[in-house]
């Protein structure tokens, strides 16, 4: 089976999280630019899944390849899917392509044409801009059984035709974020979306099977242990929480840390639930008080099966000149370097850790974090999570990290994964 996926403003980073969750093969990667990536597999891939994919804008699955776009082989049951005409039936039409799609008016009326000889009322969805957002998706409902988006992907000389089965659930990702009682505007809170792409990072979700149909599951239980040692909000708690995990360990040294992350996380519990609709327990989560640098005082040795986080990445507001981001950079180095110690003592063998760690951004340069400097003593080294794979759109930074930005950042986060 063929699926797509539209990636988010960070593609390499979306492309690894699929990797990672999906665990596809280079010889599965059918199409792979900066905004798409087509696949084939041979499981078949519930919709629900975009619940737990931080990096992906839409899913869909691809119907047909064609040499040409024509009328008749889009007009099709595998397309349009509709099991009722007592409501209006609305379509839309994205298109992945250059430049924009000529005879996207010529298409839309044959097929409200077709609809209506069926004797299905039916209404063309457009937008301002090229391609259908997952906003104007959702809300002119074009998915399900009352409308379909149909995707148009060009590719060489042939164009990929399929439908849009779900887009990010943009409406409760904004919910989680900005609706936290627990906000540290002036630290910075790691949103959710990032949340999930490092989890997905680290370790298969426990609902991840259930969500690709066919496959076995490859892990002999639901047991896990996650731990975040800067826990701050508490969101990557709470995401992985959402994503089923059942034995989560947070900690920070700061006092208000500690109290914003138990709110952030009653406030979760109580307003939503997992991808399938499960309650989750309270009893899930500990959290408490902790220097990261003494962690192995208060959690027993080679009990950890991940540790996914975000520390403490400097000051975030100041005016960063090369000489005060040279002095942060050196007193975050001494502060990763302890903690590392520390997570090689309360990890697992065969445990990973994937971490961010600041891009400092000044007008003409960046400044990165000295890996030799935080990694020194320590048995970790840094893995590259898309080892194998070769695309050009595919950018790692010079010792295989990822890198996640935002328009008018002054740090970026690098997101380094390591094992030992």
């Amino acid at each position: 089976m063929r699926y797509f996926f539209i990636l988010g403003n960070n593609p390499t980073l979306s492309f690894a999280e699929i990797v990672a969750v999906l665990k596809i093969k280079p010889e599965q990667v059918l199409v792979l630019t900066k905004e798409i990536l087509i696949i084939e597999i041979e499981q078949e891939i519930n919709a629900l899944i975009i619940k737990k994919l931080g990096g992906t804008i839409k899913l869909g699955e691809i119907n047909f390849q064609l040499s040409m776009i024509n009328f008749q082989s889009i007009f099709n049951e595998k397309i349009f899917n509709f099991q009722t005409r007592e409501h209006k039936y609305n379509f839309g039409i994205s298109y992945y392509g250059e430049g924009k799609f000529k005879r996207e008016k010529e298409l839309a009326m044959e097929i409200k044409k077709a609809l209506k000889e069926k004797g299905v009322s039916s209404r063309w969805v457009t937008s301002k801009d090229k391609v259908l957002s997952s906003v104007v998706v959702e809300q002119n409902k074009l998915v399900g059984e009352r409308g379909t988006e149909i995707i148009i992907i060009e590719n060489s000389e042939s164009y990929f035709i399929g439908k849009t089965l779900a887009v990010q659930p943009f409406k409760e990702l904004s919910a989680r974020d900005y609706g936290r009682p627990g906000r540290d505007d002036y630290s910075g809170m790691l949103p959710p979306k990032l949340a999930q792409m490092l989890i997905n990072l680290a370790i298969t979700s426990p609902l991840t099977p259930l969500l690709i149909k066919e496959r076995e599951s490859e892990q002999s239980e639901q047991g896990e242990v996650i731990l975040d040692p800067f826990c701050g909000s508490g969101t990557i708690l709470t995401e992985a929480a959402l994503m089923g995990f059942k034995n989560l360990i947070g900690c920070d040294v700061s006092e208000r840390a500690v109290e914003d992350s138990k709110r952030n996380f009653q406030f979760s519990i109580f307003n939503f639930q997992t991808i399938f609709n499960e309650k989750i327990s309270n009893d899930i989560v500990k959290i408490f008080q902790c220097d990261a640098r003494k962690l192995s005082q208060q959690i027993k040795p080679n009990s950890i099966d991940a540790i996914i986080t975000e520390p403490y990445l400097g000051p975030s507001r100041m005016k960063w000149t090369e000489a005060n981001c040279k002095q942060v950079a050196r007193e975050l180095e001494n502060l990763y370097r302890q903690a590392i110690l520390e997570f090689g003592k309360v990890l697992k063998p065969n445990g990973r850790i994937v971490m961010v760690w600041p891009v400092f951004k000044l007008d003409k340069s960046e400044i990165f974090l000295n890996n030799n400097q935080i990694l020194n003593n320590s048995s970790f080294k840094i893995i590259n999570p898309i080892y194998g794979f070769n695309n050009k759109i595919l950018q790692l930074t010079v010792r295989h990290a990822l890198i996640y930005r935002r328009e008018g950042q002054k740090i970026e986060r690098e997101i380094v994964v390591l094992e030992q």
